[in-house]
């Protein structure tokens, strides 16, 4: 068995670009896909302060990360496994935070585990230390139907030009991790996966090391029990099963206005990854007052779906994760 087969691998890429559509296809093979974790950033600073070699400090974080908000909802039974003695501090680390994981597979009755987690794309050098044989999938989509799909939801960017801006970004982190990680970064666009999926899918099993089965792509039988409850009105599309109707969708949806927003933001990133512009004219980017009342916008949403998601809907049972995140990423 080659190494890819024994490692976990990671589904990512900016929200609503397909990684749902991919776990679900995987998830009916060999391989468990819980929903989102989270938790891999969230005790990052755990691992690069060390001494977990201490078994005190190893029952410490194995008990803070099977009480984690996003552990707690894959509604795993019995208690964490004991921390093997005389691991190494990155050893311990590894077992801890897979230890979840493996749970999960194990009650799924499958051996090995992935994760689909689509903000892991800003965080790929950190999972590539933790798993050095680890692999990664980033789902690329046109930004456009992206921006259109992501806008009405309680995260993420809402207005166009944040759209393009949070798009944008993450093409270019996508490109940079496959250029530092070279042969353990797959890109794929969705458009592809949707036109063609038995080729899309068997090139993605044979770069993961899983055995290609048709029956992968019959997502529309997935157990309803696999998504969070409280988030799956945002895929209703997966009952319809593997399809093209979202492809192209910004042509009838998006305004000529908000097209030449996003275009002369992202336009670079539509280029290189072969996406047709509206216009074969570039757009001169708005002006910076306009680009005022966009960011302005944007976080005034931002703080109303804070509330609106994190204190109503999930009840605040991750607010004090999300705040770190937040000033993390801030001081990026």
């Amino acid at each position: 068995m080659s190494p890819v087969q024994n490692e976990p691998f990671f589904l990512i890429g900016h929200d609503r670009s397909g990684t749902t559509m991919l776990r679900l296809i995987l998830d009916r093979g060999a391989v468990a896909i819980p929903a989102e974790s989270m938790f891999l950033v969230d005790f990052a600073s755990v691992r690069r302060a060390g001494g977990l070699e201490l078994p005190e400090r190893a029952e410490r974080l194995l008990r803070e990360v099977w009480s984690h908000p996003h552990v707690k909802l894959w509604r795993l039974s019995g208690d964490p496994p004991p921390v093997p003695p005389g691991l190494s501090s990155d050893d311990t680390y590894r077992f801890v935070v897979g230890s979840p994981f493996v749970a999960y597979a194990e009650r799924e009755g499958k051996a090995r585990w992935g994760d689909k987690t689509p903000a892991y794309l800003h965080h790929v050098d950190e999972l590539a230390t933790v798993w050095p044989e680890a692999r990664f999938v980033v789902l690329v989509r046109d930004g456009r139907d992206v921006a259109l799909s992501v806008m009405p939801l309680p995260f993420g960017p809402n207005n166009v030009w944040a759209a393009a801006k949070a798009w944008s970004r993450a093409i270019r982190l996508g490109r940079e991790a496959e250029a530092r990680h070279s042969g353990r970064v797959l890109s794929v666009r969705y458009e592809d996966v949707v036109a063609d999926p038995e080729s899309e899918v068997r090139r993605i099993c044979e770069f993961l090391g899983l055995d290609y089965d048709p029956d992968l792509l019959a997502i529309e039988r997935t157990d309803p029990t696999k998504f969070v409850d409280e988030q799956s009105g945002w895929f209703r599309g997966i009952w319809s099963g593997i399809n093209a109707n979202a492809v192209g969708k910004w042509r009838r949806e998006m305004t000529a206005d908000q097209q030449r927003v996003f275009e002369s933001i992202a336009g670079a990133e539509l280029d290189l990854l072969g996406y047709e512009r509206s216009s074969s004219a570039p757009e001169p980017a708005p002006s910076t007052p306009a680009a005022t009342v966009y960011a302005g916008h944007d976080a005034a949403l931002r703080l109303v779906n804070f509330v609106r998601l994190r204190l109503v809907q999930e009840r605040g049972r991750e607010v004090g994760y999300v705040v770190r995140r937040k000033l993390a990423g801030a001081g990026r």
